[in-house]
């Protein structure tokens, strides 16, 4: 029976960070302190004042806020704490009141999206695509369901708008409110199919969702109807669950064994190629064959198993997903199977297909087929990027990478103004205050739809302020007009080169990863831990202290500068000794730990770009592209001659069966 979801305000609250979370009215507390005069002060009792439900401390505090640059965030803050103490939300002309006043700034971005999520819920579709149409990132999920479901509405049999619905609706995540709705009414109107339903399913399963795949299978016809119980036994003991003899005629039973042979899969794709080989044959029907063996060849890739190549081999006509195709890539390209390269490429979607990842292994597959001149014509569609693959493109058609001229230098007059306006008024206000995630969400929504002109000057402002990452992040931006000395600082330099000299790196490769580390954020802090301006691990900081002699070094000492450049140098140079001298490997090593690069290898020589395209982790794989690259636009900057991607990607060694294990950490 589908279920219809209950608007939920707390979620609205905490689609901004600073609003915390929906909260009962705190009772008045006559000690509270006065409320200060000085804006920043009063800034963050306003926020606090919000988080404890005290609507009259937060209108207090907003009164200072008036005619500062701060006043639309405790408007908004009133906003939703009105929205909070009351049984209704706020109607429409709330909303338009706080937009108008606050027009084009982050937080009428704000407003127009929680709003249009509540016009989405009442059908206002006029009015919602009027609005949307003003939205400047468009990018809010429950919002963008909305847009399909009214699509849909509009006209049922709009191919377009239910392949995007589908693809929102196959997104690996929860289902919000706009995505329920959308998805419910779909479902009731018979257009996703029971079929389209287990793709759901199998997608959560992949990234281990198990709530959402309870929730998901209540949507089944009731002939399909899967108790939650078993689904959780399926799902945490799927070896058991594929003993268990079932009768494959029916057909809830053929999806169920199939969601527990992609479950061993994941853990031991081996094991689920031997039982699919003896199992996987009538009564299943053909297209759950053939996608059985998509699965495991999709599991099998992602562990680097040869024989991904030939499970991927026996999915030969099913239709697979973005993610499948692109690690059927990968297999084919370890594997040295142009032929799967290919099909898997032609077979992505159009917007994949169009990166430069997939254009580049798309030309060296038509190069390979002894179509040199259509090979060359898509080289040349990239080569002009700094981008990894922008650079390996121009390099197989002979070029080195040159560093474009300062195309526009912006003056100290043009710079200051452009600090006076609100929204980096604001974002500086919040770096100020150390609140570096709320200033960025102002600042990335300041520089949206910005000339290269003006986006050099955003960029000079982020280094007049010494905020480095927003410098590199905006610079970086610039489509005709650039300057490389903005989208690739190299600060601190006169400590790095002396450093890495003295450990035998090449100081352009140490740039290259601190780049991609820390935007050069010395005091940048990770989720995990890691600190630094090379973003050191606590126990790895200890363990190069010790291993170096730094006598009485203490934990805190690791965001010192010098202390983290001397530490960070170190690593890296044990790291690229353990790995062969090989830059690619060692970044790797840098990112993941050294263990993993050395098993990522194969038991024959590899191509460098393969090796990186084929990392298993995709936060790695990025890092390493963009780690190489970095290194080849320092080294030309450094040198003032051109540099050649190829020069720091020599052939992968073989990994050998006798090789010793590290104990580097």
């Amino acid at each position: 029976m589908v279920r219809t979801t209950k608007f939920c305000v707390a979620a609205l609250l905490a689609a901004f960070t600073l609003a915390g979370s929906c909260a009962q009215a705190a009772p008045r507390r006559s000690a509270d302190p006065a409320i200060p005069t000085d804006p920043d002060a009063a800034l963050l009792v306003a926020r606090d004042a919000l988080r404890a439900g005290n609507r009259d401390r937060l209108q207090q505090a907003v009164q200072v806020l008036r005619g500062q640059p701060m006043e639309v965030y405790g408007d908004y803050w009133l906003l939703l704490s009105g929205r909070a103490g009351r049984a209704s939300d706020p109607d429409d002309s709330d909303y338009l009141a706080f937009m108008a006043k606050h027009d084009k700034s982050y937080m009428a971005e704000r407003a127009r999206v929680d709003w249009l999520k509540l016009l989405g819920r009442k059908g206002a579709w006029e009015l919602f695509e009027a609005e949307r149409a003003k939205l400047v990132f468009n990018d809010d999920p429950e919002v963008q369901c909305y847009a399909a479901l009214h699509r849909v509405i509009m006209n049922s049999r709009d191919e377009s708008a239910l392949r995007e619905a589908m693809r929102l609706y196959l997104q690996p995540r929860e289902l919000g409110e706009g995505c329920t709705a959308m998805a419910e009414t779909l479902i009731n109107a018979a257009r996703i199919t029971d079929r389209q339903l287990w793709d759901r399913i199998r997608v959560l399963s992949d990234n281990n969702l198990l709530p959402a795949m309870q929730r998901a299978s209540g949507y089944l016809p009731e002939s399909q109807a899967v108790d939650p119980k078993v689904m959780e036994s399926l799902y945490k003991q799927p070896d058991k669950f594929l003993k268990r003899g079932a009768d494959h005629n029916a057909r809830v039973q053929r999806e169920l064994t199939l969601l527990a042979l992609a479950r061993v899969a994941q853990n031991d794709p081996r094991s689920a190629a031997a039982w699919w080989t003896t199992e996987g044959k009538k009564p299943f029907l053909e297209s759950e064959r053939q996608w059985g063996w998509a699965t495991v060849g999709y599991w099998g890739s992602k562990r680097l198993i040869p024989d991904a190549v030939k499970w991927f081999g026996e999915a030969k006509e099913i239709q697979l997903s973005d993610d499948y195709l692109q690690w059927m890539a990968r297999a084919g390209l370890r594997g040295r199977d142009w032929k799967l390269v290919m099909r898997a490429i032609k077979d992505m979607p159009a917007e994949t297909r169009r990166d430069s990842t997939w254009v580049y292994w798309m030309a060296r597959g038509l190069r390979e087929q002894g179509r040199g001149e259509d090979a060359k014509q898509l080289f040349e569609s990239i080569a002009g990027e700094y981008s990894f693959y922008g650079q390996l493109a121009a390099a197989e058609l002979g070029r080195s990478t040159v560093i474009p001229p300062v195309g526009y230098t912006p003056t100290k007059e043009e710079v200051a103004a452009m600090g006076r306006e609100p929204g980096f008024a604001r974002a500086l206000i919040f770096y100020r205050l150390g609140m570096r995630a709320e200033g960025n969400r102002e600042w990335n929504f300041c520089i949206q739809r910005l000339d290269d002109k003006q986006l050099l000057t955003v960029a000079a402002l982020g280094r007049a302020n010494s905020l480095p990452d927003r410098t590199i992040n905006t610079a970086d931006k610039t489509v005709a007009l650039h300057d490389f000395n903005l989208r690739f600082l190299s600060p601190h330099y006169e400590q790095v080169k002396p450093q890495a000299k003295a450990v035998g790196l090449d100081d352009a490769w140490v740039y290259g990863l601190m780049r991609q580390e820390s935007r050069f954020i010395t005091d940048a802090r990770s989720v995990v831990g890691a600190s630094g301006l090379m973003q050191l691990m606590p126990a790895t900081a200890r363990w190069v202290a010790k291993k170096i002699g730094l006598t009485d070094f203490q934990p805190a000492q690791v965001n010192d500068l010098d202390t983290n450049i001397t530490l960070g140098t170190n690593y890296l140079k044990i790291v690229l000794d353990e790995l062969y001298d090989h830059q690619a490997l060692a970044s790797a090593a840098y990112n993941a730990g050294p263990g993993r690069p050395r098993r990522w290898r194969d038991v024959k020589p590899m191509e460098a770009a393969v090796f990186a395209e084929s990392i298993p982790l995709s936060e790695t794989r990025d890092y390493v592209k963009k780690v190489i690259s970095n290194a080849v636009i320092y080294q030309a900057l450094f040198t003032g001659k051109p540099a050649s991607i190829k020069d720091r990607l020599p052939v992968v060694p073989a990994r050998l069966p006798d090789e010793k294990s590290t104990e580097t950490p």
